[in-house]
């Protein structure tokens, strides 16, 4: 497969994420992440943090606590994506996010930010995030 291929399949990894997350879909942000994956994040200019979060199951289960607890509806938009480093089974890559909320009639931004992904090709050929970090211009 060709680097630009691989390209867009790495960054499809986070988009897992995203549609999993925003549409409470657990299994597909499961299958975002490799079964040893690490995810932290911090909240610039404040000491607001979580994690790190350890394992996937960790990760969905804290992820999906969080989604059930938002009465809005979420939507990640993933842009700006900037690859640091790729092999044939590893890249790097970073982007930027906007995470709106739907509520009421009415949609607003609920943050922006971030996204650091470190991504591995699994033996079933699928690429999937053993690191996950996010950096958020402000609180949620």
């Amino acid at each position: 497969m060709n680097e630009a291929m691989d390209r867009h399949l790495i960054v499809d990894a986070l988009a897992r994420y995203a549609w999993g997350y925003d549409e409470g879909d657990f299994e597909l942000l499961a299958d975002s992440f490799t079964a040893d994956a690490s995810s932290s994040g911090t909240v610039a200019h404040t000491d607001l943090g979580w994690g790190p979060m350890n394992g996937r199951e960790q990760i969905v289960e804290v992820l999906a606590s969080i989604r059930k607890g938002q009465a809005d509806q979420r939507r990640h938009s993933i842009h700006t994506v900037r690859f640091h480093g790729q092999t044939a089974t590893q890249a790097e890559f970073s982007c930027y996010m906007h995470i709106t909320g739907a509520e009421a009639g009415a949609v607003r931004l609920v943050t922006a930010g971030w996204y650091r992904a470190q991504v591995v090709k699994e033996p079933d050929g699928v690429w999937r995030m053993r690191k996950l970090t996010a950096r958020l211009d402000a609180p949620f």
